[in-house]
């Protein structure tokens, strides 16, 4: 019997709340296989190298790991290529006394849109998880309720969590509002574990350990658990804070993972804590045995590591939380304007106290997308001058004129009318209520006016304070799983129906790779995974269904009419494949140019041609003005093409899953004629 175990699957929910509760000191979360990755690693750690840390978890006494969720899910099938369900079996079998966690979005699950009751019932209901953090990037508690419900009801631990910024409208009497409201959500405190998310590392140590000790007094026997990130420098003391004041317990990762923007280290934070006498449960001969593990493959992931390194007090200013942090530096490397880093998170100062709400999925994502595509388009219109200009204006906007829109000169009104003249659907549908109430109400008038042009009184009055839970009607899950299984030939199972309801674009794309490759992601080692075999007398050899072995590359033959022959030994059998080249082919990109043509508005991934309510659309089908018809998903936010006009669609000019780029044709639409011209 391991003496560390104080809770472990199986238990009920309360059950696991007495056990925290009368734990003497504070017990710990590891966070590395899920947030630490996240948030220092673009999500890019492989199962294959997590799962050699199970067996010391298993014995290590953690009140959870959090092994799953957030944008790990995403990131599994689309680029690790591993399904979020092989996870959860695997870690099952390999640490069976550890409690799973997952973090999931509220109304978004592990999407990126709010789903309605029957879907968020019907997923929550199927996935084998013991610890469910949940959290509203509005602290709309309300969006909360169908999640509370099915977890509760099927005896699983409901962690709502409290999302924290530290600002001059985030005070105690603020927080407490959002605790009450949890508390009565949910029944009381004996079922639950509040856990207070800091997710950009923003709370000052005096500033949380206050905010604790307020929550304490009014709700003494609830559960506190605090995760923090790391980025401003302060987290070791912060935690310390949490503790005395009487956090239980507190999000920690392994000292090897440890960077700048996930959590703090482990070993540390125990060895810091118990010298200022607070009592940390942990098996250190364990803890160590399992960071001393990441050293033997956490070099394989130095290419996923933010470019931007070194922690950064600035982030008390922009908040960029620092599950957000690699993942935006990746998609500006990517789209050419990583440079711009430094004036993008400049402008996110600004814009949170423009429009408040807490910047954590999709929160941080609307104001990524809506800052950098500020930015860039200052610089493809105006130059580094432009982009100069718009901060000095909205800092003296922001700061000086108390945002006052009189302070201003009718040319700078007219200017800031026209900021959010691109922002995507995502930030539109935020301004009219569809994600939930914003936390300290809607924002000025002019942004509606920037966002939504001649409209903007008109979309103001269709705002709803409603939460997606009670105006969102229930879809055809039948209807779902039927296009599924078009999409693949065959009928799915019912994990493969969960992924495509959550990301039905890059569901396919897993389904499809796996169909060809199979297993590969699961056991060949991540050197090979992402480098392949380099030279000629290369090998590898792997366990596949518990049989031994090795594929090694003999020779790679020149190119000849677009292939190369490639001769490799499997398992002993010498065999040769021919390898296809993609050479480049010229092909003319057609470019909007006349008043029929619909054109991209940015460059992205072309994932629906039509709407939801009328499914695909073709040439010949008639359109009406403002109805969507294409969706471009680009940074993991959908950006909704309207049609500019009542017509009728003469030409589609692209193909589904097509990667498109501003400007770029997708529609001819002729103009319709008027009643009566026949």
């Amino acid at each position: 019997m391991n003496s560390y175990i104080f809770v472990k699957p199986g238990m009920t929910a309360r059950e696991i709340v007495e056990r925290v509760r009368s734990l003497e000191g504070v017990c710990l979360t590891s966070t590395s296989m899920r947030d630490a990755g996240q948030s220092d690693y673009k999500n890019r750690l492989r199962l294959y190298d997590l799962q050699t840390l199970a067996p010391h978890y298993n014995a290590m006494g953690l009140f959870s790991a959090e092994c799953h969720g957030g944008a790990r899910w995403h990131v599994g099938i689309m680029n690790r290529r591993e399904s979020p369900f092989e996870e959860i079996g695997v870690l099952r079998e390999l640490m069976p006394q550890v409690l799973l966690q997952t973090l999931i979005r509220e109304t978004n699950l592990w999407g990126y849109r709010p789903y309605p009751p029957n879907i968020i019932e019907y997923v929550v209901s199927k996935v084998d998880i013991d610890v469910w953090r949940c959290f509203s990037f509005l602290n709309d508690i309300r969006n909360m309720r169908k999640v509370a419900e099915v977890i509760m009801k099927r005896g699983k631990l409901f962690s709502p969590a409290l999302c924290f910024t530290q600002a001059d409208w985030a005070t105690n009497t603020y927080y407490l509002g959002v605790v009450k409201e949890i508390v009565a959500l949910c029944g009381g405190t004996e079922e639950i574990v509040l856990c207070i998310k800091d997710m950009a590392g923003v709370g000052s140590p005096q500033r949380i350990g206050g905010l604790v000790d307020a929550i304490k007094q009014r709700h003494p026997e609830l559960v506190i658990q605090y995760h923090r990130h790391t980025t401003d420098g302060l987290a070791m003391p912060a935690l310390l804070a949490a503790a005395r004041a009487g956090a239980k317990i507190l999000d920690v990762q392994e000292d090897s993972l440890a960077r700048f923007y996930g959590q703090p280290p482990l070993l540390g934070v125990q060895a810091y804590l118990e010298e200022a006498g607070v009592a940390v449960h942990l098996n250190r001969q364990e803890a160590e045995a399992a960071s001393q593990k990441i050293r033997q493959w956490i070099g394989h992931y130095q290419w996923a590591e933010s470019p931007f390194r070194g922690f950064d007090y600035q982030v008390v200013r922009h908040r960029m939380p620092g599950g957000a942090f690699p993942s935006s530096f990746e998609q500006a490397e990517k789209g050419g304007f990583l440079y711009l880093m430094p004036e993008i998170l400049t402008l996110m100062s600004l814009y949170n106290r423009i429009i408040h709400y807490f910047d954590v999925t999709p929160g941080s994502q609307i104001t990524w997308v809506t800052c950098s595509g500020i930015v860039n388009r200052y610089m493809k219109e105006r130059g580094v001058a432009g982009v100069r200009h718009i901060l000095r204006l909205l800092t003296r906007f922001v700061e000086e004129a108390g945002q006052e829109m009189e302070a201003l000169s009718q040319d700078e009104r007219e200017e800031l009318l026209t900021l959010f003249r691109t922002a995507s659907g995502d930030f539109k549908n935020l301004l009219l209520g569809k994600y939930g109430k914003l936390p300290l109400g809607w924002p000025a008038d002019w942004v509606y006016q920037s966002a939504f042009g001649e409209e903007w009184e008109k979309k103001i009055g269709e705002r709803s304070e409603r939460s997606p839970l009670d105006s969102l009607k229930d879809e055809d899950l039948n209807k779902q799983k039927n296009d599924l299984a078009a999409a693949l030939d065959r009928e799915p199972g019912e994990d493969e129906l969960i992924l495509y309801l959550m990301h039905p674009k890059d569901a396919l794309d897993y389904l499809a790779f796996r169909e060809v490759y199979g297993e590969a992601a699961l056991v060949l080692p991540s050197d090979v995974w992402r480098e392949g075999l380099q030279k000629p007398g290369s090998a590898v050899e792997f366990s596949f269904w518990g049989k031994p072995c090795s594929i090694g590359l003999v020779s790679v033959g020149d190119e000849h009419e677009g292939f190369i022959h490639v001769v490799m030994k499997v398992n002993n059998s010498t065999r040769v494949f021919a390898v296809g080249t993609p050479r480049a082919k010229k092909t003319e990109i057609r470019m909007a140019a006349g008043p029929k043509d619909v054109g991209a508005p940015i460059n992205g991934n072309l994932w629906r041609i039509g709407n939801p309510e009328r499914g695909s659309l073709k040439a010949g089908d008639i359109v009406h003005k403002g109805e969507e018809i294409a969706n471009i998903e680009a940074m993991k936010m959908e950006n909704a093409i309207l049609a500019p006009f009542d017509g009728q669609i003469a030409e589609v000019c692209i193909r589904l899953n097509e990667v498109v780029r501003e400007g770029q044709l997708l529609f001819v639409l002729e103009k319709a004629e008027e009643q009566g011209e026949h």
